[in-house]
């Protein structure tokens, strides 16, 4: 269990409180349950024996059985479906005792929740912060997936899966570094004909923020410029069009042209490039890390990023990931340093193996393909590379999702 900080809500700890009210709650629960005539090992036991709807009896049998009194919050029902849960306890025949007493610490649980939060949902979001992480994770995920189902709406658009890849290997200069980038979006489509199906953004920005020009290179049979290029033969047909329009801070705006609203005009496109000597290789106090960054500003089930280092590159240091939410940052362009100060989760990064094989994933089953295709346009040798993974269910909109290095100090360096 995560370390708990109390946080103060009237007479005594939030936590101290929650947490001795939920405890009654969860033993109530588990004593109406074992208290019902037939054997109840699991949920759909509890289905069984007191006809309740399927998810009632797997949130209460989730509720009683849940390891730490806290655990059982997200689980507990509402007052009408616990009241039908106690009707039907006592219509098998649970004795009335027993069933009052889980009444009266469900009732202390309705109080406890107005006078802390309010409602439920905000109640829960406040627990959450004091479970372990995976059941805080799950917690999240839920929250997470109902924004993304308000957004969709809100915004007029959806799509399956962000996904980006970036490969880094030393250039020709080996104190500087080349990267590879590609960028998509699947199975985009408009829920209504006047969304803007604004895709990129893109350009290369120093710490201090000034813009700098670089030469991308299209990858392989890219159809576009030099800016933004298409990777046709990865992309859904006929070929997604699209146009440019300049933002704020000389970005370059990329809009794809819609094709109709619904699945039938569901629109998946890549983009990517290529740069040389981008960036340096090693530690300086101006750029102390490479950042590799997914900006998410469409409602989406997942977003992919995946990072491909080069073997040797960066030594024995590995990544760590963060997402950061943006809803109260003054627009800078594509900075990364900038994030840094805007509130960040820290996430996961999965090392998955070796070379474009390792790609693999149900967001795009054609991923593996995409990479070796890449690889063998550039004449990198994909074995070579090492892959990082971040991966992440109904990301926030507006949020950047990074996975960072920190940059090594150069051979000699003190």
């Amino acid at each position: 269990m995560a370390d708990r900080d109390p946080q103060s809500g009237g007479n005594g700890s939030f936590l101290d409180e929650t947490a001795a009210v939920l405890g009654r709650v969860r033993a109530g629960l588990a004593e109406v349950i074992a208290a019902v005539p037939e054997h109840v090992a699991d949920s759909a036991d509890l289905h069984r024996a007191l006809r309740i709807q399927k998810t009632a009896s797997w949130r209460l049998f989730k509720a009683a059985t849940a390891t730490d009194p806290l655990a059982a919050a997200p689980h507990v029902p509402t007052p009408a479906v616990l009241k039908k849960f106690f009707e039907a306890a006592a219509a098998r025949g649970v004795e009335p005792g027993t069933i009052e007493s889980a009444e009266r610490a469900t009732a202390d649980l309705e109080r406890l929740v107005s006078k802390h939060a309010g409602d439920r949902a905000t109640f829960d979001s406040m627990v959450g912060s004091l479970l372990d992480a995976e059941e805080s994770r799950q917690i999240g995920l839920a929250h997470r997936r109902l924004v993304f189902r308000g957004l969709k709406h809100i915004l007029g658009m959806q799509a399956k899966t962000q996904l980006k890849f970036m490969a880094v290997q030393p250039a020709a200069d080996p104190t500087m570094l080349d990267l590879a980038r590609v960028e998509g979006i699947i199975s985009l489509r408009q829920l209504r004909s006047d969304a803007p199906l604004i895709v990129s953004r893109s350009c290369t920005v120093l710490r201090d923020g000034c813009v700098l020009k670089v030469r991308r290179e299209p990858l392989s049979s890219a159809v576009g410029n030099d800016r933004m290029s298409l990777i046709s033969e990865f992309c859904s047909e006929p070929l997604p069009e699209f146009r440019e329009t300049e933002g704020p801070s000389d970005v370059l705006q990329g809009e794809l042209i819609s094709r109709g609203v619904g699945r039938c005009s569901a629109i998946t496109c890549f983009e990517g490039h290529v740069i040389r000597e981008v960036c340096g290789r090693y530690w300086c106090a101006e750029d102390p890390w490479l950042n590799a960054c997914q900006k998410v500003r469409t409602p989406c089930e997942a977003v992919v990023l995946d990072v491909l280092v080069r073997e040797g590159t960066f030594g024995a240091n590995q990544p760590s990931a963060a997402s950061c939410c943006e809803q109260f940052r003054e627009y800078q362009g594509e900075d990364p340093w900038s994030l840094r100060n805007l509130p960040t989760t820290r996430e996961t990064v999965n090392y998955l193996g070796r070379g474009a094989s390792v790609l693999q994933t149900q967001d795009f089953p054609r991923y593996a393909e995409l990479a070796r295709h890449v690889f063998d346009h550039l004449g990198w040798n994909d074995e070579a590379f090492d892959v990082y993974r971040c991966r992440i269910e109904y990301p926030v909109v507006p949020s950047t999702v990074m996975i960072y290095f920190d940059l090594p100090k150069a051979p000699g360096a003190a």
